[in-house]
């Protein structure tokens, strides 16, 4: 497995996700006004969460994927060495 490309894919859909964070964040009002619920503070949780989500489903998507295509080549390998194989006439 290619492991530029995994960290490759996690780094794009984190800063996806970190900015899908911050949008949420500028939607959401919070409910409270206390120091506790603080916009500042909703910001950096929505942006760490969904920075995280996007970095672990980046990441999850494209290692599937690549073990997806070795299946598939080792299967179409395997399928053309067997001893049984049937040829069109």
């Amino acid at each position: 497995m290619n492991q530029r490309k995994i960290w490759f894919a996690g780094v794009v859909t984190m800063v996806i996700g970190t900015g899908i964070g911050l949008v949420l964040a500028k939607i959401v009002e919070p409910p409270y006004t206390s120091d506790l619920y603080q916009r500042q503070r909703l910001e950096r949780i929505y942006m760490l969460i969904c920075g995280v989500g996007g970095l672990l489903v980046g990441t999850t998507q494209e290692a599937l994927r690549q073990l997806q295509e070795e299946r598939d080549l080792t299967d179409l390998s395997a399928h053309n060495e067997s001893p049984n194989k049937q040829r069109d006439p």
